[in-house]
């Protein structure tokens, strides 16, 4: 009888071992830090996602050297009125 109690809690309390989620409510606080972290590594997985499609795809051109000054770009870009 002994045995088959000892048996039960062991068949009880060992799954509890492997656990790794908090053993405790968190604070609120806690909560918008964990929310936080949680956004920041989704999008940091997103923009890496789309640098490997990006990289897989056809190269892009390479960008201009040439400096434009502001008022130069704006006027090219908007027709005359």
């Amino acid at each position: 009888m002994r045995w088959l109690v000892v048996v039960m809690l062991a068949s009880i309390l060992l799954p509890g071992c492997g656990l790794k989620g908090p053993l405790y409510l968190p604070t609120p606080q806690q909560e918008r830090e964990m929310a936080e972290r949680k956004k920041r590594l989704e999008e940091r997985e997103r923009r890496e996602k789309q640098q490997q499609q990006g990289e897989s795809s056809q190269p892009q051109p390479p960008q201009s050297s040439q400096s434009e000054q502001p008022g130069e770009s704006q006027s090219a870009q908007q027709p005359q009125q």
